[in-house]
């Protein structure tokens, strides 16, 4: 279900998305008594975070602070099973060559940044001649960090002292 919750920004990364997967969880719980997962991703660089861009010139502005540099993108995952919390997160390195005005500037007019943390997903084939490598899992990047997830939910649901044995 879509969680229309107004995200927040905090000190970091890390921090903001585990505070924005918390508010989508816990939006989601007062619908439904099932299991709930709820996923937040921000991008991080210097203690900089960067959500999802504005407008196209803060788009450009995120690329611009972006290339040449290893930034972090973090996907925080809120879990809530029989009345129990889990928040777990995963971290990802991400390099980016030289900025590139025109790949840039086409992606933006693309429409493309809007709805993703650091204006870009992965794996779109326009920005690929700019990503010069990945850390870590490249399933977080694109927002869903499949390992974590599947793990969560053996560990806090089919096997685990709250579940049941599949």
């Amino acid at each position: 279900m879509s969680c229309d919750v107004e995200e927040v920004s905090l000190n970091g990364a890390e921090e903001t998305a585990v505070a924005n997967a918390r508010k989508k969880g816990e939006y989601a719980a007062r619908f439904s008594d099932l299991p709930i997962l709820a996923f937040d991703t921000a991008v991080g660089l210097n203690g900089l975070v960067f959500g999802k861009p504005a407008n196209k010139i803060d788009a450009v502005r995120m690329w611009k602070t972006l290339c040449g540099k290893t930034h972090e993108v973090v996907t925080a995952v809120y879990f809530r099973t029989n009345g129990k919390i889990i928040e777990k997160s995963e971290k990802t390195s991400v390099t980016f060559g030289a900025f590139d005005r025109t790949l840039v500037y086409n992606y933006v007019e693309s429409g493309a940044p809007f709805d993703k943390a650091g204006g870009y997903n992965i794996d779109d084939p326009e920005i690929q001649p700019l990503v010069a490598g990945v850390s870590g899992d490249r399933d977080n990047v694109v927002g869903l960090p499949v390992k974590l997830t599947e793990k969560l939910i053996e560990e806090n649901l089919l096997y685990g002292e709250d579940g049941y044995s599949a």
